[in-house]
């Protein structure tokens, strides 16, 4: 992927009304990698005040989309996501990376997870991801 298409992807994504409602920024992009991050806020909190698991399912799959489209330049959908909740979170901020597992023509199995600002592991989802038509 050239530089001029990245730039344009990260800025796809962060202008998304979805990232700007959760607060998730690019922490790092290149070809078939990313970080992203998202600060843990207090609208984001459950009924016992920890970090709501749709807001780690989100951040999880959001990664996903962009390690994607960051290696190749299509449009993707989720097929499933299944997520995995290790640890609890109260602040702080959440980083998300994620690796493709096979590069298929229609369907990307995909691993991703989601780490603290202490590198402290919160979540991890396996997915598949399907390629959309032009």
């Amino acid at each position: 992927m050239d530089s001029e298409y990245l730039t344009w992807l990260k800025n796809d994504f962060e202008e998304s009304p979805f990232w700007k409602h959760m607060g998730i920024s690019m922490d790092y992009l290149s070809a078939g990698e990313a970080r992203i991050k998202m600060p843990v806020s207090e609208n984001q909190m459950n009924c016992n005040q920890y970090l709501h698991g749709g807001s780690i399912t989100s951040l999880l799959d959001s990664i996903i989309g962009v390690t994607i489209r960051s290696s190749q330049d299509v449009r993707v959908a989720t097929i499933y996501l299944n997520t995995h909740f290790v640890a609890p979170v109260k602040d702080g901020t959440l980083y998300a990376t994620a690796n493709i597992v096979h590069p298929g023509k229609r369907i990307l199995p995909v691993e991703s997870k989601v780490v603290d600002d202490q590198d402290r592991l919160i979540a991890i989802a396996t997915a598949a991801f399907t390629i959309l038509q032009k």
